[in-house]
């Protein structure tokens, strides 16, 4: 039987290289370094754009809002969390957890 998946190291695939950058990202953020941590978040969605993975982009942008928000950049954030709410609305729907976090997320932010 042959994997689905070839675990490789250094694989190349967009998913896989967004969500190692994603993770790095939020890493930097958590130890203070929002400004790096934003621009790797940009790097992994610009890399997304030709691959069509709208469900890694929602987490992508969902990243995005959580250093925004660690910036108090309140507008951006919002704005994040409302194009990945219309990403998964699309494609998995609104009733579910996924929606209902992120809706909650975008709702708790200050105006």
């Amino acid at each position: 039987m042959t994997p689905l998946f070839s675990p490789c190291s250094g694989c190349s695939h967009p998913a896989i290289k967004a969500a190692k950058q994603c993770k790095t990202a939020m890493a930097l953020a958590n130890d203070g370094r929002a400004g790096e941590a934003e621009a790797l978040l940009k790097t992994a969605m610009g890399g997304l754009r030709r691959a069509g993975m709208p469900m890694m982009k929602a987490k992508i942008l969902n990243s995005l809002a959580l250093v925004y928000a660690q910036q108090n950049r309140h507008l951006q954030a919002r704005r994040c969390l409302s194009s990945s709410l219309r990403i998964v609305a699309g494609h998995v729907g609104t009733d579910n957890w996924l929606y209902a976090r992120i809706a909650a997320n975008r709702d708790s932010l200050a105006a």
